[in-house]
């Protein structure tokens, strides 16, 4: 598992310094990424891309009446927090 895919990467592209604001909103410095970073979000982004094509021009939505399309969509998109809701009851 790369360090992107736990959170531990720099947030940031590009190196920037901390700042806070008088709100107390603040940020930590960031030491940008390096090439392997750039290569891993790179690579994470182009899978990220494909999984979604994958989905999207999948047999399966024709099968459905275009009416249908979006609610079974919406229903994938939600179907995690549903069976979370089914294990705890």
């Amino acid at each position: 598992m790369s360090r992107w895919q736990v959170g531990q990467a720099p947030a940031q592209a590009a190196r920037m310094d901390a700042w806070e604001t008088h709100d107390n909103a603040w940020r930590p410095a960031s030491p940008g990424w390096d090439p392997q970073d750039a290569a891993e979000i790179a690579r994470l982004r182009t899978r990220e891309i494909d999984l979604a094509q994958a989905i999207i021009t999948h047999p399966f939505w024709s099968s459905l009446a275009p009416g249908d399309v979006l609610a079974a969509r919406d229903a994938l998109k939600h179907h995690h927090e549903q069976q979370m809701a089914d294990a705890s009851s």
